[in-house]
């Protein structure tokens, strides 16, 4: 003879609303705040490093007088894994810059990844592969613009320095939250079936 098992209503109501807050944590927990740039996942997989297959992140930002927009766009940070970014510069109507000028350092966990001073990309668009990555923490990226032309005198912003944070998808707090949630989710199916049973 089978038993039958039920769940008090008072417990299947504290069951309901703990998912409830923890899915909610979970998809709070997604969203990253950035005041220097605009955050969006693209599915464009880049040429450099190993890190590239899956989706991509793409950040842009702007300098002070609108002239120049920087578009980012990199792998999402894997530890022990090289990270492959690609910077590209347009005016404000989305043409290319040509003959620009940058400085790039890039940091992860205080240390620094990838540094290059005095940077000339012809076309406008530059790709670079940092180091290993110590973690899948977030990695700061420092633009600093260094005018455009290889003769002086050099026009655009100079000297004027753009920090762009690139934060992995799904973070360590993330992925915690996630597995919670989607354990919760599984012990509350299996209790209803439980209960449906006689």
């Amino acid at each position: 003879m089978s038993k039958s098992f039920k769940i008090h209503p008072k417990k299947m109501k504290f069951i309901h609303g703990f998912s409830i807050v923890i899915v909610s944590l979970f998809v709070l927990s997604s969203f990253s705040v950035n005041v220097f740039a605009q955050e969006e996942i693209i599915l464009t997989p880049l040429s450099l490093g190993a890190n590239h297959l899956g989706s991509m992140i793409k950040i842009e930002t702007v300098s002070d007088d609108g002239s120049t927009w920087i578009f980012v766009t990199s792998t999402e940070p894997v530890e022990r894994e090289h990270m492959t970014i690609n910077v590209r510069f347009t005016d404000k109507n989305g043409q290319e810059i040509t003959d620009v000028n940058y400085d790039i350092i890039v940091t992860q966990d205080d240390q620094i990844i990838l540094d290059k001073t005095m940077v000339n990309q012809q076309m406008g668009i530059g790709d670079h592969l940092t180091e290993e990555l110590p973690s899948n923490e977030n990695v700061n990226i420092k633009i600093t613009l260094q005018g455009t032309g290889a003769n002086i005198p050099i026009t655009g912003p100079h000297g004027e320095s753009l920090e762009i944070k690139v934060v992995p998808e799904f973070g360590t707090i993330a992925m915690m939250i996630l597995v919670v949630s989607i354990v919760s989710i599984v012990v509350i199916s299996t209790k209803s079936k439980l209960s449906l049973k006689l």
